[in-house]
């Protein structure tokens, strides 16, 4: 069989390479390479819906002795990535069919029949199958560096009028600022080649993925610069540098008016830098591009390095007005609910692969820690798994503070106040960490209701600091600037998705029972959204009523002028 006849080639080639090196994650594989032939989108989202099935498959075929295996003469594939895709194909895709020619293909399609029983006996016993497509709603930040929520919004509205059929809403997010909730079918037209992304005004990315900058930029009094270790491609970057914009322009708005009239005239000054650093020289060209895209400030800077963070001298004087570190280090991506390499099974090399991401972790964490004029830490993962999130943190902790020589300088686990209402909570227990530790701890669980994919996010000062610290506000408080969208309650929560037929009757079980509400459900609904009206409304007053006092002290100040 020529290799070429299969228009899964490209899909095969990329999944044996997967298979070979699985100590690496597919994204790295397929784009960190340097190699021209970079795989197609189509190509690479079919490696990643073969690789979470791969257990299903492998199950399959190894039941009964191995007898659909032995059937199809699995073993002789010489691209057995390719008897994957296909496989795949047949039992789990959306048409469950197999396209093109081969003679891989004729012999799985030989003994069809044989793998869908197979492949119902498995469904039936792993119902959690049919929820690996997520149906989360699409979440848009809007880059405030290069326009305004509202401005956003209303294309956005304009855009979803035109492309969707039901009567579908723009809503605010609850606890990231500038954070906009569309419906999830709006990934069928909102995508990166939409002009609204490629001109940098928005950005798509995950909602818990934004509680990295969120808590960074929330849990500090903006003094100093910043240092975002692992960068690329560097959406947690650009966030970052967008609520330090932010928070600066909404200082100087609320300076007195004489104090402004002193600034009028003089140049702009960056007050913050943040240090982006990224090893990989295809990741930090990615980065590089990012940043000139999207960071226009005239009060923040983002400078990327092309370096490894390990390998900076916590001394070097570069270094030395640096009071805060995002740690968002390579991790298994075990969160991400349509990550290619999320697996709900362990095997020794899955076991392996985490330990050794938590070693790094570690180190990552506990040099971090090292930089003696650093405050605050926020360290974050996309993972679930406690190795990589409890187990760090404990150890780094541990670690670090039994080396502490000067009073104040320990490190200790902070609640980010601007998630306070977060209910997910870190895990008791795990490294010996206690209840009150764990309470410091925002875990997110795309699979248990979290509408988001699933996160970790741990937030240290060092004890000198949460002595002084000032309460700041909670991000419900101020995530709205975008007062007049309302805010999202879970109005896109029961969506249905469409489910390949050997997994529909599941689905719609599902489906039904979380659209069954009672009556007292419907009740605090309502509750809910008029205490959220009687905010708003509050809000708005407070904010008529602040520009009433600025307008006062505007006249007042040219009275004086003009005495």
């Amino acid at each position: 069989m020529s290799k070429n006849t299969s228009p899964y080639h490209a899909a095969g080639t990329l999944l044996n390479t997967y298979l070979q090196h699985r100590n690496r994650g597919l994204k790295s594989i397929a784009f960190d390479s340097g190699d021209k032939n970079v795989p197609s989108s189509s190509s690479y989202a079919t490696v990643a819906k073969t690789i979470q099935h791969l257990p299903a498959i492998n199950s399959i075929l190894n039941a009964n002795n191995k007898k659909l295996s032995k059937a199809i003469d699995f073993d002789s594939f010489k691209n057995k990535g390719l008897g994957y895709v296909m496989i795949y194909e047949l039992l789990f895709s959306k048409f469950q069919k197999i396209r093109g020619g081969g003679l891989i293909k004729r012999m799985i399609v030989k003994h069809e029949k044989e793998l869908r029983r197979e492949a119902d006996e498995y469904t039936s016993k792993n119902p959690s199958i049919g929820d690996l497509s997520s149906n989360f709603p699409r979440y848009v930040r809007v880059n405030v560096m290069h326009s305004k929520v509202a401005d956003a919004a209303d294309i956005l509205q304009e855009e979803l009028t035109k492309n969707s059929s039901q009567d579908d809403t723009i809503y605010a997010d609850a606890h990231v600022p500038d954070l906009l909730v569309l419906p999830p079918n709006a990934s069928s037209w909102l995508h990166q080649e939409s002009d609204l992304v490629k001109s940098g005004k928005i950005i798509l990315q995950d909602k818990s993925s934004c509680f990295s900058a969120l808590v960074c930029a929330s849990s500090s009094d903006f003094r100093g610069d910043y240092i975002d270790a692992c960068s690329a491609p560097g959406n947690k970057t650009s966030h970052l540098a967008a609520l330090l914009h932010a928070s600066f322009i909404a200082a100087d708005e609320d300076e007195p008016p004489k104090k402004k009239k002193k600034k009028k005239g003089k140049a702009s000054k960056i007050q913050s830098t943040v240090f982006a650093f990224e090893r990989s020289s295809a990741r930090f060209d990615t980065l590089k591009s990012r940043m000139d895209q999207l960071v226009s400030s005239s009060s923040v800077a983002v400078e990327p390095i092309h370096g490894d963070f390990l390998k900076i001298d916590p001394s070097d004087p570069k270094y030395a007005n640096v009071r805060a570190i995002m740690l968002d280090p390579s991790c298994s991506g075990s969160g991400i609910v349509n990550a290619p390499d999320r697996s709900t099974t362990q095997n020794s090399d899955e076991r392996n692969r985490i330990q050794t991401l938590a070693n790094f972790q570690t180190v990552a964490l506990k040099h971090s820690m090292s930089f003696p004029q650093v405050e605050r830490i926020v360290y974050s993962t996309c993972s679930v798994h406690d190795e990589e999130n409890e187990m760090v943190v404990s150890n780094a902790l541990a670690e670090m503070n039994n080396s502490v020589t000067e009073d104040g300088s320990e490190w200790k686990l902070v609640a980010p106040h601007c998630l306070q209402n977060w209910p997910r909570r870190g895990k008791e227990g795990v490294g010996g960490l206690s209840k009150s530790q764990a309470d410091c701890l925002i875990r997110c669980d795309g699979l248990d209701g979290d509408e988001t994919n699933g996160f970790f996010v741990s937030y240290f000062e060092r004890a000198r600091v949460s002595k002084d610290a000032t309460s700041s506000q909670s991000s419900e408080e101020t995530c709205n600037a975008t007062l007049e969208i309302p805010l999202y309650n879970g109005q896109y929560k029961n969506i249905e998705t469409e489910v390949p037929s050997n997994q529909a009757e599941e689905g719609k079980r599902k489906v039904a029972k979380s659209k069954n509400t009672t009556p007292t459900t419907d009740k605090a609904a309502e509750i809910s959204a008029k205490k959220r009206a009687k905010k708003l409304a509050w809000k708005r007053k407070q904010a008529l009523q602040k520009e009433e006092r600025l307008k006062k002290r505007k006249e007042t100040g040219n009275n004086d002028k003009e005495d």
